[in-house]
């Protein structure tokens, strides 16, 4: 009896054990025999590759799945071409004839993705059908019968599409794919508004099926998608940057608001927005965040809460109007700078490094600004974020660079590039006479705008 009761207990664990090592996403997309495919983890914020398998001659492919996280994933091939798959620690087997139009994914196991594609083949193809009878509605003369039959009809795929989502969040209320559908289904706004009733309707009704307390929404894409979807209802064409900067003040405002009932959200959505804006060079906004951060209503410490604080420190102390920080170096060829020291009516800091090819492109048009003999108007320093001396001074000699050069040597972490923030060259902080701060900017041609004048 004994012996029995152990060879049971080793079957189960050995057959646990073997469950555990065998959770895999299986795939057969046709004609990609030989070729690699890609796992992408989909998550919100920046997609990341995870794995690589090669596809057999019949078009067969399997990736690991044991030690990834749940969520939304992709299997993308060569061509560009993915598969939009949930992942929920149970193994996921999948067909598609391919990407031409009309072909489906038939999902072979997983009852997630069974889910989540009876919600995504309803609104393709109910999308698809809706794109292209909006028009008649919008231009069509509504006396006319068949303008009646169109808006019926619109009305009828707008409803199906909110029935299949509501069925199925219904149904299956405790699965991944009932919480990504709820978060991805389109609002059902009448059909005959103008475009400017529209964008006025969804910009008060856009998060109506949205959860921010549920960080789950974190491991899909589909609310990044959200995120950026909602400021471009304050978008208008032919707008100008700061006119964007204005306009989005208030959308910002409330996706911030709004995520502020869950840390986890409050702080994805502040660093997303900061690292997007910095990458258009919004720094109104950056600022108008800076300042209105609710940070300190969260007392637990993590480390992103951390980078957003010095984050924020950051924006705050280097915006137009601040005195720039000092600082003490010696440039190539042993000349030490200070910058409070220099008599300039206005200096330039360039941040760069002999690597970066925008700035090889970029630095040589600021030389028609700069006179090495006379320095009065303007002096020029660079700091280079580089590693290695001799390239430093390899890119200086190749390039006929005549300002005065820095280099720390200790690449993003150099002193003087974490005291100004820097993230990417080339950076460009112009200073006025008393160091104050005119402008700080990645892109030369605003640079210029303001050497000009």
């Amino acid at each position: 009896m004994y012996k029995n009761t152990t060879l049971l207990i080793l079957s189960f664990f050995q057959a646990v054990q073997l469950s555990a090592q065998s959770v895999a996403l299986r795939g057969t997309i046709p004609g990609l025999g030989g070729d690699d495919v890609y796992l992408i983890r989909s998550f919100a914020g920046p997609q990341k590759i995870v794995d690589t398998a090669r596809v057999n001659p019949v078009g067969t492919f399997t990736f690991d799945m044991k030690d990834q996280p749940v969520g939304m994933y992709k299997v993308m091939t060569n061509t560009g071409m993915a598969v939009k798959l949930l992942f929920d620690k149970h193994s996921v087997d999948f067909k598609t004839s391919g990407f031409q139009q009309g072909s489906k994914v038939e999902i072979i196991h997983s009852d997630e993705n069974k889910i989540f594609y009876q919600y995504l083949n309803v609104v393709d193809e109910n999308s698809n059908k809706l794109s292209l009878l909006e028009p008649v509605i919008q231009y069509y003369p509504p006396s006319d019968p068949f303008w009646q039959t169109v808006k019926n009809k619109a009305e009828l795929l707008q409803n199906e599409i909110q029935k299949t989502a509501s069925n199925l969040v219904t149904q299956y209320p405790n699965t991944m794919a009932a919480q990504f559908i709820q978060l991805d289904r389109p609002l059902n706004l009448p059909v005959t508004l103008t475009q400017d009733q529209k964008t006025s309707m969804e910009k008060q009704q856009y998060f109506k099926f949205v959860d921010f307390k549920d960080t789950l929404l974190l491991n899909t894409d589909l609310f990044t998608k959200k995120i950026v979807g909602y400021l471009s209802l304050y978008q208008k064409q032919g707008m100008t940057k700061d006119e964007v900067e204005e306009a989005f003040m208030p959308a910002v405002d409330t996706l911030l608001n709004k995520s502020l009932q869950n840390e986890k959200m409050y702080l994805f959505t502040m660093h997303y927005l900061i690292g997007g804006f910095e990458e258009f060079g919004f720094q109104k906004l950056l600022l108008h965040i800076a300042q209105s951060s609710k940070l300190n209503v969260f007392s637990k410490n993590t480390p992103l809460k951390a980078e957003l604080q010095q984050k924020v420190y950051e924006i705050i102390h280097l915006a137009p109007g601040q005195p720039a920080p000092d600082f003490k170096a010696r440039a190539i060829g042993g000349r030490e700078i200070n910058l409070y020291n220099i008599k300039a009516k206005k200096t330039l800091l360039v941040f760069w490094a002999s690597w970066c090819p925008h700035c090889t492109a970029a630095l040589p048009g600021l030389e028609k600004y700069y006179d090495p003999k006379n320095t009065e108007n303007l002096q020029i320093i660079a700091i280079s974020v580089d590693t290695d001396k001799k390239s430093v001074e390899k890119a200086v000699k190749d390039e006929g660079y005549k300002w005065p050069v820095i280099a720390q040597l200790q690449g993003w972490d150099s002193p003087i590039a974490v005291t100004y923030g820097i993230s990417a060259t080339p950076t460009f902080y112009l200073l006025d006479q008393d160091k104050r701060i005119i402008v700080k900017t990645e892109d030369v041609k605003t640079l210029e705008q303001y050497l000009k004048k």
